[in-house]
């Protein structure tokens, strides 16, 4: 008899030399991206939908987590939905210098692409962000 979870969906990929493990939840329709295995390390929530878990003494990213996976790559018309970075700025500036700064490293940025939206000349600018995905695995085809 198999113990096979079949709402448990896992893949492996090797990015650059590094391996990447995809888990997706299709129960509840989260996906996350893990870059290290290990315990611990400090969440960030960046959007009610997006969090980052990172290890604070090495500022290295472990993984991502999307909840509403489905939603997050819905396209739109337009392209890709994108995502105001709305809890970034509730966090302590030191701590949002260190988010910023491994969401625009890799591996983060393979799957996070960060950009500005200014809602009117002179405004403030407003980090948003969208899912892209490597070549080696589109996010979607975890859906399959």
């Amino acid at each position: 008899m198999s113990n096979k979870l079949n709402w448990l969906v896992e893949r492996e990929i090797s990015l650059e030399g590094q391996t990447i493990i995809y888990s997706y939840d299709k129960e509840s329709d989260i996906l996350e991206i893990v870059f290290q295995t290990g315990q611990g390390g400090i969440g960030v929530d960046l959007t009610e939908n997006i969090s980052l878990r990172y290890n604070r003494a090495n500022q290295e990213p472990l993984s991502l987590i999307l909840i509403s996976f489905s939603h997050l790559i819905r396209p739109t018309e337009f392209g890709p939905p994108s995502f105001q970075l709305t809890a970034l700025a509730e966090l302590p500036l030191e701590m949002q210098q260190i988010v910023l700064g491994i969401l625009n490293s890799f591996p983060v940025n393979r799957f996070l692409k960060l950009s500005g939206l200014r809602l009117s000349p002179g405004g403030e600018l407003q980090p948003i962000t969208y899912l892209t995905q490597p070549d080696e695995l589109a996010l979607d085809k975890v859906l399959v």
